[in-house]
């Protein structure tokens, strides 16, 4: 969480009670200690006003759920997210992440155990990146993750760990979890956000329909 909002609010408190301050030290040639105590109470006040300030941005910004970044969060980020990689002529990589069996798992646990498995998700999937990548509940079963891209091999190797980690989240919780996984790359596909996840979640259901391809084949 943030602290601008508390920041704020005490500066201006403290500017302007220095002020008042001041001006009737000059104007009467001594300060009232009633007025001197003035400033711990009002350092609270303005604390808690501030806090409050805080606590509103932070909640707008996250996903109640998972407590991961929200859609709201990445539109208005993705501007500067653009203008860095075109600042320093890097690439981005744009990630769709779908629960395959969710509706199984609402369905067979129970709505409040689907939403601990998006929670469980979302820590897995924060915990798997790096601290620099933005990842955020997009909708429903649905996640996003946006990262600095150097090469293929590396998201080759991001794809792979994410793969494993969730299978090992399946093993911890005693839940069959599955995900698929889509990718598109800035500017190469796209430099548009909506047009990234667009070919990011296409992507996405390639893989899931291979998926179900591979297991009909088996049986």
């Amino acid at each position: 969480m943030r602290y601008s909002g508390r920041i704020f609010a005490i500066s201006i408190i403290f500017f302007f009670h220095t002020a008042y301050l001041i001006y009737y030290f000059y104007r009467d040639g001594h300060v009232d200690i009633v007025d001197l105590l003035g400033y711990p109470l009002f350092f609270c006040i303005a604390y808690w006003a501030g806090l409050q300030f805080d606590k509103a941005t932070f909640y707008s910004e996250k996903d109640m759920i998972t407590n991961l970044y929200n859609r709201r969060f990445v539109i208005n980020t993705y501007e500067k997210i653009m203008s860095l990689a075109e600042r320093t002529n890097s690439k981005l990589f744009v990630l769709v992440i779908d629960c395959d069996n969710f509706k199984h798992i609402n369905d067979f646990y129970g709505h409040h155990k689907g939403d601990l498995v998006l929670a469980m998700i979302g820590e897995t999937l924060a915990g798997s990146m790096r601290k620099s990548d933005i990842v955020a509940r997009w909708g429903g079963d649905e996640f996003l993750v946006i990262g600095h891209y150097k090469e293929e091999s590396g998201l080759q190797t991001v794809l792979q760990r994410l793969d494993d980690d969730m299978k090992n989240l399946s093993k911890q919780i005693n839940i069959p979890i599955q995900v698929s996984i889509g990718s598109a790359i800035y500017p190469d596909h796209n430099k548009n956000l909506f047009e990234l996840i667009k070919s990011a979640d296409q992507n996405m259901y390639e893989c899931k329909e291979a998926k179900k391809r591979f297991v009909n084949s088996r049986i």
